[in-house]
């Protein structure tokens, strides 16, 4: 009987704590059947023991207390990102639905821990919210740009004719994803507290105790600089050729310029400072050169049958620089500390004529020169003879400056009347503007477009005798230049002839038809007005009554007409072309030498 005793007991003791927390339990079902369990917050927003309607409430009002902005702060400096700025919106339904989820997951273990868990202390959940991710992006990158420092490394420079090393400098970078985590996680902990912005030293690469090891080959590279030369190859015909001896001096400060230094990757010495030159600075220069150098080729429509070409042949090739091997060329110099570096040229336009495309005129120009002086004469059927049969390859751009070269007594040109700063005076290559003229004609006919074109400053009665004011094209070196481009799929060919008994010269373009239509209207003159009165200059030198005409008049006016280039239907082009020519008064000295 005492033992029964003894085991009601224990069982009494037992069965009366499980149906305590039984019963705890059961009330504690009843109670947060249809509310958020104790424990569970947003932030310092406590939403345990609320129903759904009562926490999305509480958060709605509660949302009026959250800061409009974001703090980020770096060093003295701060950085603010506004909601707004980001398209930042809190979804407190959603934010809701999940702190229901909590004590509810369907896993008896996780779910007890938890909601035991949170009659002592914080649930907390993150706030459900919609974010433009771009913005913030671009947000972020302009704090991290703010706070950037760039690395320096350590470089050569030359003062007062010695190198001298710089120090490296240590930059700083943000941890742009740290920032960015420390931001999403504020927003949806509601939290607000300022952000410090966490950055990461950025080490140089290229530090003064390794250049110094390079310093003497550096000396040796630099001290005399280098002297390029070019030799023209030997043409059939030299008179077509705008090539002659040339040579560039490049200097200490140049040459220091093209270097640069980099850690090799070779597995021999990897990690090792390397100088180079292939740089852009270098690669500017060497285009430089090629542009001055290159030599397209030549051909020639040398039969035809109407406007279609049945016989056409290469009658020079052309010549361009071969950088690759001209770049080990000056690399070798370089290191070696020669001061010279010839460049390589190679051939081109040696193909198969067939490949060329020049199937048909495309266009032709005509230009009049009656009563020229015989040095004007020489220098336009010159220019002319320098462009005669250059082939411009598709996609490519023609300046007549590169193709006729160096305009000079030196390179064969006389004297003649040109337009410089105002006045109309004797120079080198005067007439050379009848030649681009006469080409610029040939462009507007073929329909290709005219990239730059610059007319004369007043009429030239040269350009009107077989054509109304406005259709004329002048060039002076270096600025003034008539280019155009060939956007056709093949070669165009320019081929050039003159009358001397006519004193006619002819532009004719050929290549392969494209089916483009050329409309041109015919040019109209406006704004018509007379020349300035006559001007007379005394001049000593000339004996009295002597008298000596400078400049020659012209009326002045407006000319335009329009080009409309169409292909299928589709307009490719519509030019205006308006020439203000201003009105030039004749100018005669008068002598007054007793």
């Amino acid at each position: 009987m005492r033992r029964i005793n003894y085991v009601f007991s224990k069982l009494k003791s037992i069965l009366i704590p499980l149906y305590v927390v039984l019963f705890c339990m059961a009330l504690y079902h009843v109670i947060f059947a249809q509310r958020i369990v104790p424990g569970v917050s947003v932030g310092n927003i406590s939403l345990g023991g609320k129903t759904f309607s009562q926490a999305v409430s509480e958060l709605k009002t509660r949302e009026a207390d959250i800061p409009s902005d974001l703090t980020l702060i770096y060093k003295e400096e701060q950085f603010l990102i506004s909601k707004q700025e980001i398209n930042l919106k809190y979804n407190w339904d959603e934010t809701v639905r999940r702190a229901f989820e909590v004590g509810r997951t369907g896993n008896v273990i996780i779910d007890s821990k938890d909601k035991i868990a949170g009659v002592f202390k914080k649930l907390p959940i993150i706030a459900k919210y919609e974010i433009d991710e771009q913005l913030l992006s671009n947000k972020l990158s302009m704090v991290k740009a703010e706070i950037y420092v760039e690395p320096k490394e350590s470089d050569v420079q030359l003062v007062e004719g010695k190198l001298v090393l710089t120090d490296e400098q240590t930059g700083l970078i943000v941890d742009e994803e740290k920032v960015y985590n420390n931001v999403v996680a504020s927003i949806g902990s509601l939290s607000y507290e300022p952000i410090y912005v966490h950055v990461d030293p950025d080490d140089p690469i290229i530090l003064k105790s390794e250049l110094a090891e390079l310093l003497p080959q550096i000396e040796k590279m630099v001290t005399h600089g280098i002297t390029i030369k070019f030799e023209p190859p030997e043409s059939k015909d030299k008179t077509t050729s705008k090539a002659f001896s040339k040579e560039w001096k490049i200097e200490k400060e140049q040459i220091l310029d093209f270097l640069t230094f980099k850690k090799s990757k070779d597995t021999s010495n990897e990690g090792e400072l390397e100088i180079k030159i292939y740089n852009p600075k270098y690669e500017s220069f060497m285009e430089t050169i090629s542009t001055d150098v290159n030599q397209l080729p030549k051909g020639k429509v040398t039969e035809t049958d109407g406007e279609k070409v049945t016989k056409f042949e290469i009658i020079q090739s052309g010549y361009e620089v071969d950088v690759k091997k001209f770049a080990e060329i000056f690399n070798e110099a370089l290191f070696n500390g020669e001061t010279e570096a010839k460049l390589v040229i190679k051939e081109i336009g040696t193909a198969d004529k067939d490949t060329y495309g020049i199937y048909a005129l495309l266009g032709e120009g005509k230009s009049t020169f009656k009563n020229s002086i015989r040095g004007r004469i020489n220098n336009l059927t010159l220019a002319a003879s320098r462009t005669d049969g250059v082939l411009v390859p598709p996609g490519s751009t023609y300046s007549m400056n590169n193709t006729i070269g160096e305009i000079s007594g030196r390179t064969g040109y006389d004297t003649a009347y040109i337009i410089q700063n105002g006045r109309t005076v004797l120079g080198e290559g005067g007439g050379v503007c009848q030649t681009s003229t006469t080409l610029f004609r040939a462009v507007l006919d073929s329909g290709l477009p005219i990239l730059m074109r610059y007319p004369h400053a007043y009429r030239v009665a040269y350009y009107e005798q077989d054509s109304k004011p406005g259709i004329d094209a002048s060039i002076f070196q270096p600025s003034l230049d008539f280019k155009f481009k060939n956007d056709t799929q093949n070669y165009v060919l320019i081929q050039t002839n003159w009358d001397l008994e006519s004193s006619s010269l002819f532009f004719k373009l050929y290549g392969t038809p494209d089916g483009r239509v050329v409309e041109t209207t015919e040019p109209t003159l406006t704004n018509v007005t007379p020349a300035p009165a006559t001007e007379y200059v005394d001049d000593p030198t000339l004996a009295k009554g002597t008298m000596r005409q400078i400049d020659w008049s012209a009326p002045g006016g407006t000319a335009s007409f329009t080009r409309v280039v169409k292909r299928d239907g589709e307009v490719l082009y519509d030019d205006n072309f308006t020439t203000r020519y201003q009105p030039w008064r004749a100018i005669f000295l008068r002598g007054t030498k007793e």
